[in-house]
Order: C-alpha cells, then sequence, then structure tokens
C-alpha cells in the first residue's frame, strides 16, 4: 500500500511554528494526528473495540490521518486504520463499519494520537498524556488486531515535560520497507502556558530507526542544522527512492521564504542546503514517485512543495537525483500544495492520454485573507522532461474521476490530509473536517464516495 501524509497539519501550514508554546503545544495535539513513528521493548497491552465492526459510515465533520493498511503476522485478516486527535479507527479491508479502539498502552490509558506512521506490518504510534502540568510523549506500534482486540509493543521511550521544556514527536516513513525516522522537537516554558512571552520552539534532533526495531536504539548524532544553535529548524517530510538517496526537508519557524534546508538520512547538511537554483526556499510533502507504468519504467522522480509563497506563486519542484530542480510550470498563489501520491499507473490515472499524481491541497492565510483547500490538483507526469510537466489547478478540466461527481463533493472544498492506495487498487484520500473518501482505481472516470 502506498502512502503519502501530510507533514504540516492545516493550521500549522499557514501559523508556522509560533514562538508562543502554548499555541504550538495546542495545535500539536489538534494537527499532528495525521504523521508518523515506532518502538517495542516488550511491553504488551491488550483493548477492545468499542463497537462491533458493521456496514456504516463516519461520522460528519471528522479530521482523519491517513488510512493505513495492515496484513501478515499479527493480524487475522486485511485490516484498515486511521489515527483522528483522540481515536484511532478500524474496520476490516473487505468492508464493514469504522468503529474505535482504545490508547491503552505500557500500563497506560493515553490522551491521544500526536504522530502516526506504518511499516508493512506495523503503526508506529506517539501517544501523549497531559496531567496537570506534565505533558508526556511515549512512542508505541500497534502491532495486532483480531477485530475486537489490538496489541500495542512499547519501545520504552517516553519524552516527560520537566522544568519549562518539553517535547512533541513527528514521525515518518517514507517507504513501508525501509526506515522509521523520529524528529523529537524541543520547547522551552511549561507546556499549556498561553499566557508566557518567552516560551518557543527552539530546535529538534531526527532519529532513525530500523524498520524492525523493537526498541529505542539510536546513536546520538550532532545535527547543527536542528539543534537551534543556527536557527531552529523542524523536519517537514522525508522522501526515499530505494536506491540510497534519501531527502530530509527542514523548515525554520514561520515559514519564512528563505526558511527551508535540505538534509541527509542522518540530518546532516545535504549538500550546500539548498533546493538547487531555487536557493533556501522551505518546502514540505517530499515524495518519491516510480512513474512506471505498461512500456515505461521511470525514471522516478522526487516531488516536493514549497511552504511559503515564492514570487507570488507556490510552486511545486520535481528532481530525478535530488540535486537538479525543476519548477513546474501551472502554480499559482491561490493553492497550498502539501502532498502528493502517484497514481500513474491504473486506470484512473490514466485519462486523456495523461499519466497522473495527485497533489493535496491545504487553506493557508495570505495576508489577511484566508484560502480554502480545494481537494487535490493534478499533475501530468506523462513525458520524461521534467520541464514538460503540468499542474492543473482548473478542476473543470481534470482528467482523474467524474467532474460533476468530485465537483459537487466536499472533497473538492477540503484540505488533504493524507492519502494512501489499497492492494494498488483502491484510493483514500483523508481531509480535515471532511472525513475520507475513496475512489476505484481500475475504473476510468471513478466516482468518489465517502466513507
Amino acid at each position: 500500500m502506498k502512502e503519502t501524509t501530510s507533514p504540516l497539519a492545516d493550521n500549522l501550514s499557514f501559523l508556522g511554528l509560533r514562538s508562543r508554546l502554548g499555541i504550538l503545544a495546542l495545535l500539536t495535539l489538534i494537527m499532528c494526528s495525521s504523521l508518523i513513528g515506532c518502538t517495542g521493548a516488550g511491553i504488551y497491552s491488550t483493548i477492545a473495540i468499542s463497537t462491533k465492526i458493521d456496514a456504516g459510515n463516519l461520522p460528519e465533520k471528522l479530521s482523519a490521518g491517513p488510512v493505513f493498511h495492515m496484513k501478515g503476522n499479527g493480524w487475522t485478516e486485511e485490516y484498515l486504520f486511521f489515527t483522528s486527535g483522540t481515536s484511532i479507527w478500524a474496520k476490516t479491508a473487505t468492508g464493514g463499519k469504522w468503529a474505535t479502539i482504545g490508547l491503552e498502552a505500557g500500563g497506560l490509558e493515553w490522551d491521544g494520537i500526536q504522530s502516526a506512521a506504518a511499516t508493512e506490518n506495523r503503526i508506529i504510534l506517539a501517544l501523549y498524556l497531559v496531567n496537570g502540568n506534565t505533558y508526556r510523549v511515549g512512542l508505541f506500534a500497534l502491532t495486532g488486531f483480531d477485530g475486537s482486540k489490538a496489541t500495542y509493543t512499547d519501545f520504552g521511550k517516553s519524552w516527560t515535560s520537566g522544568s519549562r521544556s518539553f517535547q512533541t514527536i513527528r514521525l515518518f516513513c517514507p517507504r513501508p520497507d525501509s526506515h522509521i525516522y523520529v524528529n523529537v522537537l524541543n520547547h522551552s516554558g511549561n507546556y499549556g502556558a498561553f499566557d508566557s512571552d518567552n516560551d518557543g520552539f527552539n530546535g529538534s534532533n531526527l532519529y532513525r530507526l530500523a524498520n524492525n526495531n523493537t526498541s529505542w536504539n539510536v546513536t546520538e548524532t550532532s545535527q547543527a542544522e536542528l539543534d537551534g544553535t543556527k536557527t531552529a529548524r523542524y523536519v517537514s517530510g522525508v522522501a526515499d527512492n530505494g536506491s540510497g538517496t534519501i531527502i530530509v526537508t527542514a523548515i525554520r519557524e514561520g515559514f519564512r521564504p528563505n526558511g527551508g534546508y535540505l538534509l541527509d538520512k542522518d540530518g546532516q547538511s545535504r549538500g550546500d542546503g539548498r533546493l538547487g537554483d531555487y536557493s533556501y526556499i522551505p518546502t514540505t510533502g517530499i515524495t518519491w514517485i516510480d512513474r512506471i507504468w505498461d512500456g515505461h519504467n521511470g525514471p522516478g522522480v522526487f516531488i516536493a512543495a514549497a511552504s511559503s509563497l515564492i514570487n507570488g506563486v507556490h510552486p511545486v519542484f520535481a528532481s530525478m537525483d535530488g540535486t537538479d530542480w525543476t519548477s513546474l510550470k501551472g502554480a499559482t498563489a491561490s493553492y497550498q500544495t502539501t502532498s502528493f501520491i502517484d497514481v500513474s499507473d491504473s486506470d484512473a490515472g490514466l485519462s486523456n492520454s495523461k499519466h497522473l499524481v495527485l497533489a493535496g491541497t491545504s487553506s493557508y492565510i495570505d495576508g489577511n485573507r484566508y484560502r480554502r483547500g480545494v481537494g487535490y490538483n493534478e499533475i501530468d507526469v506523462t513525458s520524461d522532461v521534467l520541464t514538460e510537466w503540468y499542474l492543473n489547478t482548473n478542476r473543470n478540466s481534470y482528467s482523474f474521476a467524474n467532474l460533476v461527481n468530485y465537483n459537487v463533493s466536499k472533497l473538492s472544498e477540503s484540505t488533504v490530509t493524507g492519502m494512501s492506495i489499497l492492494n494498488n487498487a483502491i484510493l483514500y484520500i483523508s481531509t480535515r473536517n471532511n472525513g475520507i473518501w475513496k475512489s476505484d482505481l481500475n475504473e476510468d472516470r471513478p466516482y468518489w464516495t465517502r466513507e
């Protein structure tokens, strides 16, 4: 199952990491439930599902993270999961009704999910707990489910707020069979202190866990571009081409036009940190797309989106090697892109002789104007020449789905929080406040339906 996740939650995309600690902490709790992580120290706990899995629909106005597909050892059959703030939702992959499962892990009942990511057979979770002025985050893996009970593995790692300091966690797994990346953000001040001007974000640390790790087994490394000694930065995305090239994107607080930096897998500067000739542009949603379809075998491409306006637009960039980057035609100031998914090898993704990548959008603040998310835009990736790629923002000329069905749906006016593909057949798009939508990739011009 191919996955992409929104590296920044919706409000963070236009507010940035504010200097006030309480605002940042609140945004982290609200937004980060759609992100990713992993652990295991041999402590297991079992919880019960709240209702039987039957046919049915999700609640209205639900905000959801990407849909994860789990099967194999530990799973009695194939299941789908997603996170939503204080809950994990589950159902069988063959159908049925979504139901919530509890967050009892490591002997504690946790308040919610700060971040989540999926490997091939585990969902890595950063769970948070607030007790008075004490704020705690623990790292766990959801490793098994039988339709009524779930099993969590404890990585034996947690972060607890101290005297005027606390941490928040962001998780990434760019390839389900590869490494898990844990970005630990460091904050000064007391958690939840809204009235202090001295609270803030002061840098982060990046850790890399092997895919099958069951404990916190990492090596501390010096990461000057993240640790706050130069400028405060946190990770906005990780992409892996599967052949040894891994790119980590980092952003300075505030989403300043020159606040972006490219790192390697160890959190060290990648070259001079610039995005080719485009200087230190902050980017988000970096993804590797294979571009493989009948009679065509790549080349694959890294693709990323600017998180701030550059020369009056929100550009999207593509690169075959991670060094030479091209700014795609068609980007405008009206649409902020935050995620990508490759559907170019499917019947639905090949329409009007175009092989497509979908680009999820997010709402944002443009000066004093609020701009709403608009579902997805389309990128024509048919040509092997990147300068011929085009980002189509005119939904009346889209090729992927039934136009009337898409345009009248809530999906077309939503912020996209995650996109994933089940068994190369069903595309799921998760949104903020408008639930989860799916379409059949084996159909030409498929309809969108709401879960």
